[in-house]
Order: C-alpha cells, then sequence, then structure tokens
C-alpha cells in the first residue's frame, strides 16, 4: 500500500511540474518568425515618426519611454484558414497568463483584440497589442522599452492611430494584408 501511494505521489508530481509547459509570448514571436503565414518586422520606436511638436505632455512622455516594437503578423487566406484559428488560439491562450494585465479591449469595425501589460502601476516592462480580423489575419505588437507609465499608454496608442506612418517597414505591413 505505500509503495502505491509513493508511486502516486510521484505521479502526482511529475504531472503538476509538467503543467508549466506554456510557451512565452517571445518563444511564440521567434518561433513564428520564419514560418510562410507569418510576417516579422522589429521596429526601433523612432520609425513610428510621430512629431513630437504635435504631442502632449502624456504622450510625449509615453514615446520617449519606448524602445523598439515587435510586430508579427499572420495573414488570412482560404487555404489555411484551420492554421489561423490554431494560430489565433495559441495566441490567446499565452495572453490568458496571469503575468499580464489588461489594459483595454478592442472591438471596432470586425477587428477584436486587447491590450496588455507586464509590469506595475508604476513602470511597464512590455505592452502587448493583440487583434484579429476574420477577414485579413491576426497582429501581435509586443512595446517595448524602459519605464514606460500605464496612464499613458492609451493617449500614446490614441496619438499612433492618428499618425501618418509610412515607410518600407509600414507599407511591407500594409501590403502583406492586402495580397491574399
Amino acid at each position: 500500500m505505500k509503495r502505491i501511494a509513493v508511486i502516486a505521489l510521484v505521479l502526482l508530481a511529475i504531472t503538476f511540474t509538467s503543467c508549466d509547459d506554456q510557451i512565452s509570448l517571445q518563444e511564440y514571436y521567434v518561433e513564428s518568425t520564419e514560418r510562410p503565414d507569418f510576417l516579422a518586422v522589429d521596429l526601433p520606436a523612432s520609425m513610428l515618426n510621430l512629431s513630437e511638436g504635435t504631442l502632449s505632455t502624456e504622450q510625449k512622455a509615453a514615446y520617449e519611454s519606448l524602445d523598439k516594437l515587435n510586430i508579427l503578423a499572420f495573414r488570412l487566406t482560404s487555404e489555411n484558414q484551420d492554421k489561423y484559428e490554431i494560430e489565433k488560439a495559441k495566441v490567446q491562450e499565452i495572453l490568458k497568463n496571469e503575468d499580464y494585465n489588461e489594459l483595454m479591449r478592442i472591438n471596432s469595425d470586425g477587428v477584436r483584440g486587447v491590450v496588455k501589460y507586464i509590469g506595475d502601476d508604476d513602470s511597464i516592462d512590455e505592452v502587448i497589442i493583440y487583434g484579429n480580423d476574420k477577414k485579413f489575419g491576426f497582429g501581435l505588437v509586443r512595446v517595448l522599452g524602459d519605464d514606460m507609465r500605464p496612464e499613458y499608454m492609451a493617449t500614446l496608442i490614441d496619438a499612433v492611430q492618428k499618425a501618418q506612418l509610412d515607410g518600407d517597414e509600414f507599407s511591407q505591413i500594409r501590403d502583406f494584408f492586402r495580397t491574399k
């Protein structure tokens, strides 16, 4: 009887230690960069081309705290619908991790998503912007920086949405979703 109890405890311990096999967002990003349905782009924050003269004090502080953006996009086609659903579910499962604090939800014109962050109320280490669209696919943006502040992120996102984003990197992303 003791032997069965010991074996049961060992199996239980193995089960609990193997349950934490979820990959991180960084690992998912790296694994996906070379796959054919994905586009990966790493940009320095300066590529946003935000005119600092038009930014509010909060937007300017948020912009100056940014270092770079890692962008990963999955283009949906008629041939990869099943793969899209699998990859979308993987990302959504990763984002359920309790390390990610939700900042806001996105639900606009068929695009659903979420903005989350890693850090605390005083300093953000990473902002994650995820959105998916049933016609085009999904996009995942990791915003990395120093001493980013949660209260400034929504205003910065607003400034980025209003900015004229030009350059090869941004046209590459737009073209990726346009060519089906």
